[in-house]
């Protein structure tokens, strides 16, 4: 078997929302947003194989778990063999835990770990609005001395439009929280793509202003039918209570069309672990990888 691999690009969108409607995925890898706007920093790739779609990270050798019917493990590993002829360090990743439960046989097939750092934070859009709890009352709190503070703050669309407001707002929080590195150079870039991108993705966002000025921003998009997935999340950090305002307002705004909020993940960093567990998340999807046996 040949396998001709095709860069994902904005002309796909359509073919990539085809597949993920009738074979929905969780995790937010597997998002049409971030597929093209991380995606085209990676040169993703995708490849059609015994009906169904497989997509493959070169960068760092990912063949993603297939989309379609699922297949057995045997197949699984001649997919994977005939990717190491392209690759050598080919791997499989985001094997659903559904699928492991299933075929158990994939731990004689497969050496399987599970990436902590990699795992998907998801909340029920309701507990986000309502935060309800003691555990959660600080967050409350917090969007309480905001709205006294700023009582004539607006909530508006993000749009194509506002770009540059977007990038130069980014690159202050990025200056004012004096971070860097490259995931978080990175990222920047992934949101300026999306923003370039913005009228051909199936993408949404809000802007929090007061006097005309922006305080904090969101962006987000569809996930599964009852599954949002918010991608890029920034706000001033002088403003107390901006951080939480906009995970406030992201819930509100979706609240009654998804019943799930996918936050994507900590990628390992303490800080941002800390801050999504402290959210209190429903349930972790799981970044399951698989290398051959020897």
């Amino acid at each position: 078997m040949d396998i001709i691999l095709h860069e994902v690009k904005l002309m796909h969108v359509p073919m990539l929302q085809s597949w993920l409607r009738r074979f929905p995925r969780e995790s937010c890898d597997y998002n049409v947003c971030n597929l093209l706007s991380w995606g085209s920093i990676y040169h993703n790739q995708y490849f059609a194989h015994k009906e169904r779609l497989v997509l493959y990270n070169p960068q760092y050798g990912y063949v993603f778990f297939p989309v379609g019917e699922w297949m057995e493990p045997e197949e699984l590993q001649d997919l994977l063999r005939q990717m190491q002829k392209v690759n050598p360090n080919a791997s499989l990743i985001l094997i659903p835990d559904e699928y492991l439960a299933a075929k158990p046989q994939m731990e004689d097939i497969f050496e399987l770990n599970i990436d902590r750092d990699w795992a998907d934070y998801v909340y029920e859009t309701q507990q986000m609005v309502e935060l309800s709890g003691k555990k959660l009352g600080k967050k409350k709190n917090l969007i309480s001395q905001f709205r006294r503070a700023f009582p004539e703050y607006k909530v508006m669309p993000l749009s194509a439009s506002r770009r540059q407001t977007i990038l130069q707002f980014t690159q202050k929080w990025k200056r004012e929280r004096e971070v860097e590195g490259i995931y978080l150079n990175t990222e920047l870039k992934a949101i300026q793509n999306t923003l370039d991108m913005w009228e051909h993705l199936p993408v949404d966002g809000i802007i929090i202003c007061h006097q005309e000025r922006i305080v904090a921003y969101s962006i987000f998009s569809p996930q599964t039918e009852d599954m949002a997935t918010v991608h890029f999340e920034k706000f001033d950090p002088f403003k107390k209570g901006s951080a939480q305002v906009i995970n406030w307002e992201t819930a509100r705004y979706l609240q009654g069309k998804y019943k799930w909020l996918n936050r994507e993940q900590d990628i390992g960093l303490p800080g941002l672990r800390q801050a999504k567990t402290s959210y209190m998340p429903d349930r972790l999807v799981n970044f399951i990888t698989a290398k051959i046996r020897a």
